[in-house]
């Protein structure tokens, strides 16, 4: 009896492990990593500052929090951080092990941790610049893509470099003669432009973007394949580009009451607004 009720007792933990993982939230995909990024670098860890900087952790706030600043060097450079060869990252230490996290928590789901650095580490960053300091920080647990351990690591950087050519030119991306360029190419200027930047306070304000730019990417968008095969690449789809708009019955839109018209009300809407619509991009307040 005690033995199965040991049995029992351990396929209940592993049913709980397996739960947590499964409840864990996934990372974006990379496009959508890059999109709000202003700097993103491939190097290594080669060092810490001795003393951890006091900072707002978002801009319009008046609490502080100490960072640690890393130094990191620059191997690529594929976003921003151009022409310098080593950069401060800084970074909130993670709690130690078996601290509290949080009052109240579910034990059921599973908490990322805070990005980290190590000395030594190899990593390609996603990074914002502070809003104060003279450094740039990690916001989330996946703006860390670790080289050990990662068969696919060559591969996402790889992908991260395309989408971050396409940012950094993207009149280039919106006229290129690939299809897949052009479409790629908008959804980086919509995730980035309707993703509102961190800040404490008062809301983000919307600004139009520039019309001509507005009018590609809305053609871009509509001439794009819709049909998404892949579960993990609808995150950066069309149609989600599209809900990101967020468009309403003043923009003209109304969704179809059948769900199976969608893509095709959706498409039709691009094309007809395109020439009159503009995106909207959030600014800080």
């Amino acid at each position: 009896m005690q033995r199965n009720l040991l049995g029992l007792a351990g396929l209940a933990l592993l049913s709980a492990a397996a739960a947590a993982q499964a409840m864990m939230v996934a990372p974006p995909v990379i496009p959508l990593r890059v999109a709000p990024a202003d700097a993103i670098v491939v190097g290594q860890v080669t060092g810490f500052a001795d003393q951890s900087v006091a900072a707002v952790r978002y801009p319009g706030g008046t609490d502080t929090v100490n960072y640690q600043i890393a130094a990191v060097k620059v191997e690529e450079a594929l976003l921003g951080a151009k022409d310098v060869k080593t950069i401060r990252v800084g970074f909130l230490p993670p709690p130690p092990p078996g601290a509290p996290r949080g009052r109240g928590a579910r034990p059921m789901i599973r908490r990322p941790l805070p990005p980290n650095l190590t000395l030594n580490q190899e990593a390609c960053l996603f990074l914002l610049k502070h809003p104060a300091g003279d450094f740039y920080v990690l916001a989330n647990y996946y703006d860390v893509l670790n080289k050990k351990d990662n068969p696919a690591f060559e591969k996402e950087v790889g992908e991260a470099r395309r989408c971050a050519k396409l940012l950094a030119e993207p009149k280039a991306g919106l006229r290129s003669a690939n299809k897949d360029d052009r479409t790629l190419t908008a959804a980086l200027l919509v995730a980035r432009y309707r993703t509102p930047r961190w800040h404490a306070g008062k809301p983000p304000k919307e600004e139009p973007v520039d019309a001509a730019q507005s009018k590609a990417i809305l053609k871009a968008l509509a001439d794009a394949d819709w049909a998404t095969r892949d579960p993990r690449q609808a995150q950066g789809s069309p149609q989600a580009m599209f809900n990101r708009l967020g468009l309403t019955q003043a923009d003209g839109w109304a969704p179809p009451k059948d769900a199976g018209r969608w893509a095709e009300v959706a498409k039709q809407w691009l094309k007809a607004h395109a020439e009159t619509y503009r995106i909207r991009r959030f600014v800080a307040p």
